[in-house]
């Protein structure tokens, strides 16, 4: 294990080492690489994505996602990993247990049935563990343990026993039974696999019959109680004879044994022996924890075990001249998780795994998290009123770090990892500029939209049929929150000066309005401007085009909402552009005939005063185009008044324009006209009630005089 997690500095703050760890591998990445996820982070995430699937298609009973983890690692070649997500998945298969819904995690977790749950769970695993030990060695030694035909505990103990390897179990040994076997360590060994059955038959066979009595009495209560116990009075018996003569006596297996159908605790050192490693000395004291504080009794509660472990012998105790992953295994067996998520954090090789473990956890409701995570600490101990092994993740930091290294490079892996924030409200002093975000999987993507700008990837697009393409947010939210989160987007982007990009998402979440008021601000600028193919006009026209026509055959329900004002300033902006490009292309008459149906400026001295009315009504968007507008017409009618001046009364040369044909006919008519308009438009600009450049001014009455 040693090598697996690599170098280990016990007195670094873990918030101190992942962050830096974390900006480490951000800044190493490459994010035109198609990933920067290795083998396993990609395997883990592919995890992730399947269990989400049957989350979202609400399959039941609801998967464990723990041991999804665990069944994945097994198929990997690495006997620590598999050793570690073992111990994890048994530390969390808890039996069902029927809670009140008002209790919070600390009352769940610290009530009796969930601290037994952990003691059976963890006291399971090291039997389990150590008969594997047991065995793997009498297989490695078949002829030395002659173990001969039949199965069972008893019979491997045996064999184990006739090893030389176990000239520890003979050192004390003073009474024997079948065969010259060791007696109270034949019965140690078959209660340390956790087979009791065979440790009475070995204590009848010896003629024992109390301690055959104490273990039946064990068997029989373990029928109710899962593992069974010895009444207090048989307890108390057990104690005084353990007190008053067995603790004197030389085999330390028979003060063992009884110590353990005593629970008594041994803490005066008597069998020291006994307990030569971490895995013994857990088994023993998890056996004589209570529950209880019992002020008659010696016996540590559990919490009490807890905190010596993590506390008063703490880190460096276990990683001093150990393989670091002792402690890890101690932070497990005694279900102090979010510790034992701190101890993986600490190293570049196990962070995926220490990860995975808070999201497994989390998922089980057996992580204790931050009810308001307003800091950047990702462990937070508890307060001074709770115990002081306690620690308090900060699962959405937690989530937000590890998903640094990829979310550019991988959105939708990113999303899948969000999706476990969906149920961990906001804060306010946390959501900022996203007033309307409840949640942090809506706040990290709308984060992450505004840092890729990967919009269309995350939202979708809209199609030319006006339906929404979806994007990879849809497959976690419906139609009502995927739109909030593009709405909240689309204004820190428009905040931050993104306008065009800002259309487009209030075009997604049909926020009609603020898409028209924001076209009528772009488009407001560019409208007098020459068009050139790829220019900033160009992009903005085919946009709002695109959207004049979109928005005509749509139906009228959202409309009705929005101002008359707004509706009448966009479509007056779309012609308007479209005038324009027919003045820079000097196509005089159809510009004419599009000025003349527009119906903006006056016609006649007569309608002046109208039209100044209409003026004054006008939004500035439409207003501050005025004087380029006025100029282009008076510009228009200059050059049609020549070109009609300059035609022979009869001729062929404009048949095929119905103005000109009238000016064929009707030259003196049309002259008129066109002079009659230009002073209109002179009187106009003295009527409006803003102010023309000087040079606008005076290119105008030249232009008029020109006519005259």
């Amino acid at each position: 294990m040693t090598e697996l997690l690599g170098s280990f500095n016990p007195d670094v703050s873990v918030s101190n080492t992942t962050t830096s760890s974390y900006s480490n591998r951000q800044a190493g990445f490459n994010p035109q690489a198609r990933t920067v996820m290795n083998d396993i982070e990609l395997e883990f995430a592919r995890q992730i994505y399947l269990y989400n699937q049957k989350i979202l298609s609400k399959e039941q009973p609801k998967p464990d996602l723990i041991k999804i983890f665990a069944n994945f690692i097994k198929k990997m070649n690495e006997k620590n990993l598999q050793d570690l997500w073992d111990m994890i998945d048994t530390m969390t298969n808890l039996p069902p247990m029927d809670f009140d819904q008002k209790l919070n995690y600390l009352e769940r977790n610290n009530s009796e049935k969930t601290q037994l749950g952990y003691v059976n769970q963890a006291i399971s695993h090291l039997e389990r563990s150590f008969k594997d030990l047991i065995q793997n060695t009498v297989n490695a030694n078949l002829k030395q343990a002659k173990l001969g035909g039949g199965l069972g505990t008893l019979r491997l103990v045996s064999g184990y026993l006739r090893l030389s390897s176990s000239e520890k179990y003979h050192q004390f040994s003073e009474e024997t039974f079948d065969d010259k076997q060791p007696l109270w360590p034949t019965i140690y060994l078959c209660i340390r696999c956790g087979d009791i059955e065979a440790a009475k038959s070995v204590a009848l066979n010896a003629k024992k019959e109390d301690i055959a009595n104490y273990l039946d009495e064990i068997i029989k209560d373990s029928r109710n109680n899962c593992r069974g116990r010895l009444n207090h009075i048989s307890e108390n018996k057990l104690k005084i004879e353990y007190k008053s003569k067995i603790k004197r006596v030389n085999d330390a297996y028979k003060r063992a044994v009884y110590c353990y159908l005593g629970r008594y605790s041994g803490d005066d050192d008597s069998i020291n022996e006994v307990l030569d490693n971490v895995d013994d000395f857990l088994w023993f004291k998890l056996n004589s924890v209570v529950f209880k504080k019992d002020q008659q009794s010696d016996n540590m509660t559990f919490q009490e075990f807890q905190a010596k472990m993590s506390v008063e012998f703490g880190e460096k105790y276990f990683t001093q001249n150990r393989n670091p992953f002792t402690y890890l295994q101690v932070l497990l067996l005694t279900a102090q998780f979010e510790l034992a998520v701190e101890f993986l954090l600490k190293y570049e090789t196990m962070i995926v795994h220490g990860v995975h473990m808070a999201i497994g956890l989390y998922e089980k409701n057996m992580l204790n998290i931050l009810k308001n995570p307003v800091s950047s600490q990702l462990i937070v101990v508890g307060e001074p009123s709770e115990p002081k092994c306690l620690r308090r993740i900060n699962f959405p930091f937690l989530i937000r770090m590890y998903t640094r290294k990829f979310e550019c490079t991988d959105p939708r892996e990113a999303l899948e990892y969000y999706f476990f924030l969906r149920n961990l409200k906001v804060s306010t002093q946390i959501s900022g500029e996203f007033k309307r975000i409840s949640n942090y999987f809506a706040l990290y993507i709308s984060e992450l939209a505004l840092e890729t700008r990967e919009f269309e990837v995350l939202f979708g697009r809209l199609e030319k049929n006006a339906v929404r393409k979806p994007g990879i947010v849809d497959k976690f939210t419906n139609d009502e929150e995927a739109n909030s989160i593009i709405s909240l987007v689309a204004e820190e982007i428009e905040n931050k000066g993104l306008i065009e990009e800002a259309v487009k998402l209030y075009d997604l979440c049909k926020q009609h309005q603020r898409v028209l008021e924001l076209c009528n601000k772009l488009t407001s600028v560019v409208v007098t401007e020459i068009n050139v193919p790829n220019s900033n006009r160009d992009r903005l026209k085919n946009m709002v085009m695109s959207i004049a026509l979109r928005y005509k055959t749509e139906t009228a329900i959202t409309s009705k909402a929005i101002p008359k004002s707004i509706i009448t300033t966009f479509y007056l902006l779309v012609d308007l552009m479209t005038f324009f490009d027919l003045y820079h292309s000097q196509n005089w008459e159809t510009a004419y005939e599009t000025l003349n149906k527009l119906n903006i400026l006056p016609a006649t001295s007569s309608n002046v005063d109208s039209k100044v009315r209409d003026f004054v009504a006008y939004s500035e968007e439409i207003k501050r185009n005025f004087p380029d507008l006025i100029l282009a017409s008076m510009t228009i009618i200059s050059n049609l008044y020549s070109k009609i001046n300059s035609m022979p009364t009869r001729g062929s040369g404009f048949q095929s324009s119905s103005l000109m044909m009238g000016a064929q006919n009707e030259k003196k008519t049309m002259l008129e006209e066109l002079k009659e308009q230009a002073r209109a438009l002179i009187k106009f600009v003295g009527c409006i009630p803003y102010r023309l450049s000087g040079d606008i001014n005076a290119r105008l009455l030249q232009l008029e005089v020109m006519m005259n």
